[in-house]
């Protein structure tokens, strides 16, 4: 792989993406929903700091502006937004050649295969980091209008906020572009995408999680004689009752792994929302039993958090590595005749 045909080629597409009515467009949404967004979240923070101020134990911290960005990362990926977007830049990028007839003749010059697939890759990748960078921009441009400024520490956490949000979006992206890649139609790689997205962000959470219950830990334990039973009975069935709560909980994680937009989620709230996450590491039956306990909770860090949430962490990169590389494989060996 020669390193100058890949700087060419990765110009090139870079050149072809921003020069195109539908990044523009994209941009133009970005930056729009995102906006809105923010001054939802806005109204969120100013809200909080009222109930903080007022003694709500449901916030343990004073409320940061990071708070508004719960909404923002809510619409890139809850709403799906990040997730069209990715798709969006990539799913035509080979199939969108093959039906032109133009990648024939690309590979008829003096080049490598794995110079085109890598430069269309640096090439969208660089792509979206404008319009996220873009998005994210806006943001901070309303909340300077607004007449709220972020600490040195804050904007280090809205800088990681944005690191995660471009990963997000670059693991969509790599899908897209497998699907181009492995399919033989832009409308086929479209329809692709959609249906493994759909795949992983539904139906194997919901699914799997569903089933998984019902095969491996079978059905609700029965509150019969609940209300006159002794003392003994009630506590061993609400003991019966916790223990299947916690391993259909484990069950139901363990299939939210393999959703791009839970794992996206799980790994921004504790940063947006660090009360909450302080509660439910606490545990809430147990915070509301002793509300006194909140004196003792340190702000979690983000090297806390990290550490929490290494093995999502570790997944989430995971999956634009497994996307590309499988496009990368089909690509070298695809038969252009």
């Amino acid at each position: 792989m020669n390193l100058n045909r890949l700087i060419t080629i990765s110009q090139k597409e870079f050149s072809d993406h921003i020069t195109s009515r539908r990044f523009l467009l994209i941009l133009f949404i970005t930056c729009l929903v995102l906006g809105v967004a923010a001054a939802n979240g806005v109204t969120d923070y100013n809200n909080a700091l009222e109930s903080y101020k007022n003694g709500n134990v449901g916030y343990l911290f004073s409320p940061s502006i990071l708070l508004a960005f719960g909404r923002v990362t809510n619409s890139i990926g809850l709403s799906g937004l990040g997730a069209v977007i990715g798709i969006a830049i990539g799913f035509d990028l080979v199939s969108g050649e093959r039906e032109g007839k133009s990648l024939k003749t690309t590979l008829s010059q003096p080049v490598y295969r794995d110079e085109v697939i890598n430069g269309k890759a640096i090439g969208g990748i660089i792509s979206l980091s404008i319009i996220t960078l873009a998005g994210f921009l806006t943001v901070l441009a309303l909340f300077l209008i607004i007449g709220i400024v972020p600490s040195v520490d804050e904007f280090f956490l809205i800088g990681v906020i944005w690191l995660i949000t471009l990963l997000f979006m670059i693991s969509t992206f790599s899908l897209a572009l497998m699907s181009s890649v492995l399919a033989k139609t832009s409308s086929g790689a479209l329809i692709l995408s959609l249906i493994v997205l759909f795949t992983l962000m539904y139906i194997i959470p919901v699914g799997g999680g569903e089933f998984g219950t019902y095969a491996l830990i079978g059905p609700e334990p029965s509150d019969d004689g609940y209300g006159s039973g002794s003392q003994h009975q009630v506590e061993s069935f609400e003991n019966i009752q916790y223990e299947y709560n916690q391993k259909r909980t484990a069950l139901y994680d363990f299939f939210n792994i393999f959703s791009i937009r839970s794992v996206y989620n799980d790994i921004t709230s504790p940063i947006t929302m660090p009360s909450k996450y302080a509660i439910n590491q606490i545990g809430s039956s147990e915070f509301s039993i002793n509300p006194d306990i909140a004196e003792e909770v340190e702000k979690p860090s983000l090297w806390d958090i990290m550490g929490d949430k290494w093995i999502k962490i570790i997944v989430f990169i995971m999956w634009p590595v497994l996307f590309f590389g499988i496009a990368y494989v089909r690509f070298m060996r695809m038969d252009l005749r």
